[in-house]
């Protein structure tokens, strides 16, 4: 039955997930419904992608009817909406869906509004209102969503209101009402500095100067022990303060307990450094190059592909460099291509970085371009640095650029960002894999044991089936120090058979995964792209083109041409001259899988047969043209030859490429067998053949 009030409908995420109208809960089915609609609620008039609804729900282990169960779950949303005569709609935008909606519908949405406007006003007022945000939680946000999906924002938002909550009872005089509700709120957030300072003060004002005291000492304790940090110089001040008996501190005041201090505080929120770094000497020092060595804002962008190592490097530069930047480092994860979290808002980011640089929260500006203009201001005349990892694309990052400044931003990400290039003339690095003797010293120094003799060779052996790929070489090297009893050549010997080698590179936890690594760059290509992904899974060759990827897909050999570039800048190809694009071996083993558990058998055969045409037309081409009399048959495949020039450079090309589609051949097809004799031709007179090829094409032929 339609609601009669529609108004009254809500949507409701700050506590169990609900849709309500008027006072009734709409039946929304089980925990996989009601994620669905939290993860499009969360993101209200923005296109979420179905395979990150997927990744989320089962948390990378899909059953292979994922994607019609959310289609599923999405069709009973949309026949409950309709039928309680909710204003909104769930319309399906590639690549995923969209709830189009009043935003004002949603209790998230209605808790930020309520912050906002309570900035200004009297503290009645003020209470008044934010003790009206904080009546929206109903208990955990997402409470009955299993863990399934998180939404930290969702704390953050909550904690602001209360403290902004208690400056307002503070300043009305209610020191002893708020003194329980802080200090069961810091049992349960201990290094929230600006709560220990509302208790510290409601304490002061109750005339418990010695437990104020002993508050500010347990917490100074507990975050030297813990964090290895000292107090902020704010709450240092109001402990002088208390210490010496300001009685200024009694009468309440507008003012913030803490008073924003701009640049006094001075943020240093690197993460750790990490351990066992190896190579990367050139990547260090073209960085420290770029340090800005006047009062222009400098930016260094490095990108590469899963699991090379671009935080690692970006971090351990960032901490050898800090004392450069006497005024702070900030460091914000853009999870650009976090698979169970969407990219974070630049309008996040500048609220977490002007609440370190000594911005209060009521001060903070509540419109994104408000935020940025005071974020530039307060950097305009400091040296920070701004350390932004994950990032999406250019959009994100734009807001987050000081203007004129000596402050310098380091930006990774798995794609090129050639527009943040193009507009603001940031560096680019493409990261690769570690040189050899590096991803040696890796393993050796993460396995805990110095390698000799014959075990040096296997050890080396092990970080070429690794590919030299700092995520992979770390698991390896994971697995030997967590299992004593195997040897490296146990794990060579693993490694070795390419049908188990990504699984042999799987940890429990998924962030150490390299097979979760690629897929998650894999999931957030376009569907045109993924599609051509599948396809290179059935290339048997090393050297890719765009002829050959037309003849596997069924399209124009442009469009192939555009999309291999566009793979080239996610880092799934890489370019290494015009038109000859390579994949890295733990890439292509993921594609050859993803090929083979999402394209059908008759698929993959056609592509096939279409591939190995393609081959057959070229070598014919190729052998016309090499002719004395230039007798060339028609080429229905397309192959770029047209002088006896072209063919030499088309055979020298392809010639790895087209053993490797004879030997991955049935025997007896005539096709093959046509290939394998024109291929013996070939040998014949331009090149010698390996022993394995001539094996092949002798028992081919004959």
């Amino acid at each position: 039955m339609a609601a009669e009030h529609p108004s009254a409908a809500r949507f409701c995420l700050l506590g169990p997930v609900q849709l309500v109208v008027g006072e009734n809960a709409v039946p929304l089915g089980g925990a996989g419904m009601r994620g669905v609609l939290a993860m499009l609620a969360l993101e209200p008039n923005q296109v979420v992608s179905l395979d990150r609804i997927v990744d989320v729900l089962w948390a990378h282990e899909p059953p292979a009817s994922a994607r019609t169960m959310v289609q599923g779950y999405v069709s009973r949303l949309r026949q409950r909406i309709a039928e309680a005569g909710v204003n909104a709609l769930i319309v399906t935008t590639a690549p995923g869906y969209r709830l189009v909606v009043d935003e004002s519908l949603i209790d998230v949405t209605v808790a930020r509004s309520l912050l906002a406007k309570a900035r200004e006003q009297p503290a009645a007022r003020r209470a008044e209102l934010l003790r009206a945000a904080n009546a929206l939680w109903r208990g955990p946000a997402l409470a009955d969503l299993g863990g399934r999906l998180t939404a930290p924002e969702l704390t953050e938002l909550r904690l602001a209101i209360l403290e902004a909550l208690f400056d307002a009872q503070l300043e009305l005089g209610r020191h002893r009402e708020v003194i329980g509700e802080l200090t069961r709120l810091i049992d349960a957030q201990p290094f929230r500095e600006r709560l220990v300072a509302q208790l510290m003060l409601a304490l002061y004002r109750a005339n418990r100067r010695a437990t104020a005291l002993d508050v500010y000492q347990r917490f100074a304790h507990r975050a030297a022990e813990e964090l290895g940090m000292d107090p902020g110089p704010q709450l240092r001040e109001l402990h002088a303060r208390v210490l010496r008996d300001d009685s200024s501190l009694l009468e309440p005041s507008p003012e913030p307990v803490l008073t924003p201090r701009i640049g006094v505080l001075v943020p240093a929120q690197l993460p750790r450094a990490p351990s066992g770094f190896a190579g990367r000497d050139e990547e260090l020092d073209w960085l420290t190059g770029l340090l800005p060595p006047d009062e222009t804002a400098a930016i260094g962008v490095l990108a590469g592909q899963a699991g090379v190592g671009k935080t690692a490097l970006a971090v351990l530069w960032a901490h050898r460099v800090a004392q450069a930047f006497p005024d702070g480092q900030l460091f914000a994860s853009m999870r650009g291509f976090d698979p169970q979290h969407a990219p974070v808002r630049a309008e996040d980011v500048l609220t977490q970085f002007l609440l370190a640089l000594g911005v209060g929260v009521d001060d903070v500006p509540f419109e994104l371009d408000d935020r940025a203009a005071l974020y530039r201001s307060i950097l305009a005349d400091r040296r920070v640095l701004v350390v932004l990892d994950d990032a999406r694309d250019a959009e994100q990052i734009h807001p987050l650029l000081p203007a004129a400044s000596s402050s310098f931003v380091l930006v990774t990400s798995r794609i090129r960002l050639d527009g943040l290039v193009a507009r603001t003339g940031a560096r680019l690095l493409s990261l690769g894999t570690l040189a050899a003797d590096a991803a040696e010293r890796l393993i050796e120094h993460m396995a805990g044991t110095p390698a000799h003799g014959r075990d040096r060779e296997q050890r080396r052996k092990l970080a070429r089936l690794c590919g030299h790929l700092p995520l992979a070489l770390r698991i390896a090297a994971a697995r030997l120090a967590g299992n004593p009893q195997w040897t490296v050549a146990d794990l060579v010997a693993e490694l070795a058979d390419e049908r188990s080698r990504l699984s042999a590179l799987d940890l429990d936890d998924v962030d150490t995964s390299v097979r979760a690594a690629l897929d998650v760059t894999y999931r957030s290509l376009r569907p045109e792209l993924a599609e051509t992904v599948r396809h290179l899974g059935l290339f048997p060759g090393t050297r890719i083109g765009p002829h050959p990827v037309a003849a596997l897909s069924g399209e124009d050999v442009d469009e192939c041409r555009r999309r291999l570039r566009a793979l080239a800048a996610s880092f799934v190809v890489t370019e290494t001259s015009r038109d000859v694009f390579l994949m890295h071996d733990l890439v292509r083993l993921h594609a050859c899988a993803l090929a083979e558990d999402e394209m059908s058998e008759v698929d993959r055969a056609a592509a096939w047969r279409r591939l190995l045409r393609y081959y057959l037309a070229g070598a014919r081409t190729a052998r016309g043209l090499l002719r004395p009399d230039g007798v060339v048959p028609a080429d229905p495949a397309g192959s770029p030859m047209r002088t006896a020039h072209d063919a030499v450079d088309w055979i020298d090309q392809e010639w790895a490429n087209l053993l490797a589609v004879v030997e991955s051949g049935t025997d007896g097809d005539e096709e093959v067998v046509a290939l394998a004799r024109l291929a013996a031709q070939f040998s014949e007179g331009t090149r010698a053949l390996g022993p394995a090829a001539l094996s092949r094409l002798v028992r081919l032929v004959v």
